[in-house]
Protein backbone atom coordinates (compact mmCIF):
# COMPACT_ATOMS: atom_id res chain seq x y z
CA UNK A 1 0.00 0.00 0.00
CA UNK A 2 3.00 2.78 1.14
CA UNK A 3 4.90 1.19 -2.10
CA UNK A 4 1.82 2.35 -4.16
CA UNK A 5 1.77 6.12 -3.01
CA UNK A 6 5.40 6.56 -3.40
CA UNK A 7 5.22 5.20 -6.63
CA UNK A 8 1.84 7.50 -7.55
CA UNK A 9 3.66 10.74 -5.62
CA UNK A 10 6.75 10.15 -8.03
CA UNK A 11 4.48 9.88 -11.13
CA UNK A 12 3.33 13.20 -10.34
CA UNK A 13 6.41 15.04 -8.68
CA UNK A 14 8.43 15.68 -11.78
CA UNK A 15 6.18 18.55 -13.07
CA UNK A 16 5.44 19.76 -10.00
CA UNK A 17 9.11 20.04 -8.68
CA UNK A 18 10.33 21.22 -11.90
CA UNK A 19 8.00 23.83 -11.21
CA UNK A 20 9.09 24.62 -8.06
CA UNK A 21 13.19 24.64 -8.97
CA UNK A 22 12.35 27.28 -12.17
CA UNK A 23 10.28 29.61 -9.54
CA UNK A 24 13.45 29.19 -7.29
CA UNK A 25 15.88 29.72 -10.24
CA UNK A 26 13.94 32.69 -11.36
CA UNK A 27 13.46 34.37 -8.39
CA UNK A 28 17.38 34.14 -7.39
CA UNK A 29 18.14 35.65 -10.71
CA UNK A 30 15.66 38.46 -10.26
CA UNK A 31 17.20 38.79 -6.26
CA UNK A 32 21.10 38.68 -7.09
CA UNK A 33 20.23 41.65 -10.46
CA UNK A 34 18.49 43.99 -8.32
CA UNK A 35 20.95 43.42 -5.44
CA UNK A 36 23.78 43.87 -7.58
CA UNK A 37 22.13 46.47 -9.81
CA UNK A 38 21.29 48.83 -6.89
CA UNK A 39 25.06 47.86 -5.14
CA UNK A 40 26.54 48.99 -8.58
CA UNK A 41 24.79 52.19 -8.70
CA UNK A 42 25.01 53.37 -4.41
CA UNK A 43 28.79 52.95 -4.85
CA UNK A 44 28.77 56.21 -7.36
CA UNK A 45 25.49 58.21 -7.08
CA UNK A 46 26.84 60.81 -9.27
CA UNK A 47 27.46 59.02 -12.01
CA UNK A 48 24.01 57.20 -11.90
CA UNK A 49 22.55 60.56 -11.82
CA UNK A 50 24.43 61.93 -14.70
CA UNK A 51 23.00 58.71 -16.47
CA UNK A 52 19.57 59.88 -15.19
CA UNK A 53 19.51 63.08 -17.01
CA UNK A 54 20.69 61.27 -20.04
CA UNK A 55 17.23 60.22 -20.79
CA UNK A 56 15.83 63.55 -20.65
CA UNK A 57 12.70 62.49 -18.68
CA UNK A 58 13.27 64.10 -15.33
CA UNK A 59 14.95 67.94 -13.90
CA UNK A 60 18.12 67.42 -12.50
CA UNK A 61 17.33 67.99 -9.06
CA UNK A 62 14.52 64.99 -9.03
CA UNK A 63 17.22 62.81 -11.10
CA UNK A 64 19.85 62.96 -8.36
CA UNK A 65 17.48 62.29 -5.41
CA UNK A 66 16.41 59.47 -7.31
CA UNK A 67 20.22 58.30 -7.79
CA UNK A 68 20.64 58.26 -4.37
CA UNK A 69 17.48 56.39 -3.32
CA UNK A 70 16.18 54.03 -5.86
CA UNK A 71 19.78 51.94 -5.82
CA UNK A 72 18.48 51.30 -2.10
CA UNK A 73 14.95 50.63 -2.98
CA UNK A 74 16.34 48.19 -5.73
CA UNK A 75 18.80 46.10 -3.05
CA UNK A 76 16.07 46.03 -1.03
CA UNK A 77 13.39 44.70 -3.00
CA UNK A 78 15.57 42.53 -4.11
CA UNK A 79 16.65 40.96 -0.67
CA UNK A 80 12.87 40.54 0.30
CA UNK A 81 12.08 38.45 -2.56
CA UNK A 82 14.12 35.95 -0.54
CA UNK A 83 11.60 36.36 2.65
CA UNK A 84 8.31 34.72 2.61
CA UNK A 85 6.60 37.10 4.71
CA UNK A 86 7.54 40.37 2.10
CA UNK A 87 7.81 37.89 -1.26
CA UNK A 88 4.67 39.61 -2.53
CA UNK A 89 5.34 43.44 -1.68
CA UNK A 90 8.97 43.10 -3.28
CA UNK A 91 7.48 41.50 -6.24
CA UNK A 92 4.84 44.31 -6.60
CA UNK A 93 7.94 46.99 -6.32
CA UNK A 94 10.25 44.91 -8.64
CA UNK A 95 7.67 44.58 -11.27
CA UNK A 96 7.13 47.99 -10.84
CA UNK A 97 10.62 49.19 -11.10
CA UNK A 98 11.18 47.22 -14.16
CA UNK A 99 8.03 48.32 -16.30
CA UNK A 100 9.08 52.17 -15.44
CA UNK A 101 12.74 51.11 -16.72
CA UNK A 102 11.24 50.06 -19.82
CA UNK A 103 9.12 52.49 -20.84
CA UNK A 104 12.09 54.79 -20.05
CA UNK A 105 14.19 53.21 -22.59
CA UNK A 106 11.61 52.49 -24.90
CA UNK A 107 11.16 56.40 -24.81
CA UNK A 108 14.84 57.01 -25.00
CA UNK A 109 15.06 54.28 -28.22
CA UNK A 110 12.03 55.54 -30.07
CA UNK A 111 13.04 59.61 -29.16
CA UNK A 112 16.99 58.40 -30.70
CA UNK A 113 19.03 58.97 -27.83
CA UNK A 114 22.26 57.25 -27.88
CA UNK A 115 22.74 56.42 -24.42
CA UNK A 116 23.93 53.75 -22.16
CA UNK A 117 21.02 52.11 -20.06
CA UNK A 118 22.96 52.52 -16.74
CA UNK A 119 21.41 49.84 -15.34
CA UNK A 120 24.37 48.47 -13.20
CA UNK A 121 26.34 52.12 -12.75
CA UNK A 122 29.78 51.12 -14.50
CA UNK A 123 30.16 47.96 -13.68
CA UNK A 124 29.53 47.23 -17.37
CA UNK A 125 30.90 49.08 -20.61
CA UNK A 126 27.75 50.78 -22.70
CA UNK A 127 25.45 48.49 -23.36
CA UNK A 128 23.10 50.95 -25.19
CA UNK A 129 19.28 50.53 -24.94
CA UNK A 130 18.23 47.61 -27.41
CA UNK A 131 19.41 44.90 -25.27
CA UNK A 132 18.64 46.44 -22.01
CA UNK A 133 15.10 46.50 -23.24
CA UNK A 134 15.20 42.76 -24.03
CA UNK A 135 16.23 42.14 -20.74
CA UNK A 136 13.73 43.76 -19.14
CA UNK A 137 11.24 41.87 -20.96
CA UNK A 138 12.55 38.77 -20.38
CA UNK A 139 12.27 40.26 -16.70
CA UNK A 140 9.13 41.00 -16.73
CA UNK A 141 8.00 37.93 -17.92
CA UNK A 142 9.58 36.43 -14.79
CA UNK A 143 7.68 38.29 -12.72
CA UNK A 144 4.49 36.90 -14.41
CA UNK A 145 5.87 33.69 -13.98
CA UNK A 146 6.04 34.46 -9.81
CA UNK A 147 2.92 35.79 -9.76
CA UNK A 148 1.35 33.21 -11.21
CA UNK A 149 1.87 31.79 -7.66
CA UNK A 150 -0.89 33.90 -6.57
CA UNK A 151 -3.72 32.86 -8.75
Amino acid sequence: MEERRVISAWRKAPWTNFRKLGRVLVRIALVALFVFAGATKAYDPGAFAIEIQRYQIVPWMMGALVSVYLPWLEMLAGALLLLKRFERGALLVITLLLLVFTVALASAMFRGLSIDCGCFGKAFSATGTTFPLVRNLVLLVFTGILWMEYR
